[in-house]
Order: structure tokens, then sequence, then C-alpha cells
């Protein structure tokens, strides 16, 4: 049973500050922008602790006038200095652009170089095959699933074990039929993302709040086209929190 005591940082939580910062808007005043009173929400995302649902994340891309999907995936600080290399370059003498030429070319040839044997590192990790649902729980249960060893890349040092995630409710941050990784533990902070399981009613992954004033389980999806599901502590067990 999830016991309800109180009480990473993400693609999009280090792109927000970046976007923030780059066009000298303080925490409080995006918060205006976005019609919040309290800028702790922002410190929030910004912190890793959670993600804001896709009607927010929207709101958040047309006022940095970015794609919703580069804010969640992309490097934008990165997009943004390859960005700003043209208008620097263009302003250097021809004695100065022949010595950057030069300089990129050796250092794109280095770069074939170190790539020849440089092939991706897998590493495998338990896969359960009876995937969590993102939008309502499956009908088996965590105990019927089948577990196999598979190679992926990029395993989190934490991640116990990986799950295909189907449905579109976690949407932006997973998407249909992506694997995340799973670190097994029974009870996660809030708004953190957790595979669950339902006495009996199937698993599913879902962001996790607690009510402690009546005494219940918040399970929310990121994509605003599904509503809250409201359980209590008896009803629900995490098998482990989402660590990407």
């Amino acid at each position: 049973m999830l016991q309800l005591t109180q009480g990473g940082v993400t693609m999009f939580a280090e792109n927000l500050k970046f976007l923030r910062e780059k066009y000298n808007i303080d925490q409080q005043e995006l918060a205006e922008k976005l019609g919040r009173k309290s800028s702790s929400s922002i410190s929030e995302w910004e912190k890793g602790k959670y993600t804001p649902k896709l009607k927010t994340l929207n709101e958040i891309a047309k006022i940095f006038n970015v794609d919703i999907d580069d804010l969640m995936n992309i490097d934008l600080s990165i997009s943004n200095q390859i960005y700003n290399i043209l208008p620097i370059y263009n302003q250097l003498n021809d004695e100065n652009k022949v010595a950057t030429y030069e300089f990129a070319s050796n250092r794109l040839e280095e770069q074939k170089q170190e790539n020849v044997l440089d092939f991706p590192k897998k590493e495998k990790i338990p896969t359960v095959h009876n995937s969590a649902s993102a939008a309502n729980p499956t009908e088996l249960t965590y105990g019927d699933t089948v577990v196999e060893e598979e190679e992926f890349e990029r395993v989190p040092s934490a991640a116990d074990f990986a799950v295909p995630i189907i449905g579109d409710s976690m949407e932006p941050v997973i998407r249909n039929g992506q694997f995340v990784f799973v670190k097994e533990q029974p009870d996660v902070e809030d708004g953190e993302i957790a595979i669950v399981e339902l006495g009996g009613d199937g698993v599913t992954c879902k962001e996790i709040y607690k009510d402690y004033e009546n005494q219940t389980i918040i399970l929310r999806s990121i994509n605003d086209l599904y509503e809250d599901r409201i359980v209590s502590p008896e009803q629900i067990r995490i098998i482990g929190k989402v660590v990407f």
C-alpha cells in the first residue's frame, strides 16, 4: 500500500530555465504570463520536480516561440549557439575566415577518426512486455507480465527494468510505444511519474499526487484530454519511478 508521507533534471527543465534567462524573464513574470499568481510551480519545473500539463506546455512554447517537441527533446542552448555561428563568422575578416575554416576542417577530420570505432554501447536490462497503459490500465496485472533481457543504449544507472508505454495520455513527455526505464521503489514524491498497479484493475503510467486532506491519491495524465483518476491508498501499489 502507498504510504501518504510528505514528500530528473529533464530536458524541459533545462530548456525552460535557458529560455527564461535568454529573454530576461524572471520566474514571477513567467508565472503571470501563464495566469499564475505564484512562481513556485516555475521553480519546481526548472528543478525537474515535475512537468506541467500539455496545455501549459503549449502556452510556454508559444511564449518563447519554440516548437513543443523541441522544448521537450532538444537542448535549445546548443541550438542557440549553432544559430549564432554564422553571424559571428560573417563579421570576421578574410584572413580570420580562412583560419576558422581550416580549424573547423581539422576538427571535423579528428571527429571522423574518433567515430570510426565509436559504436554506441548497449546495455542489457530486464524488459516487461505486457506494457503499462498511458491511458486506462491494462487488463493484466504486473504479476502476469513476461520479462526478458533486451539491449538499450543510454540506460539510466538507477533503472531496474524497462517497459513500453501504450497510449497518448502522457504525451508529449512519453510517446505512445516509447520504452521508459523504471527504478523499483514503493513510493514517489508528488509530481513524479510512476508505474502503478491498481488493485486488480491493471497497470498504468501516471504522475502521482497525494491529497493529504482527503487521504486519496491522484493519478494524473500530462495530456489534458484525460481526466484525473482519484483512488484510495489501499487501491494502489507503486511498482517504481520512471527515470527515463
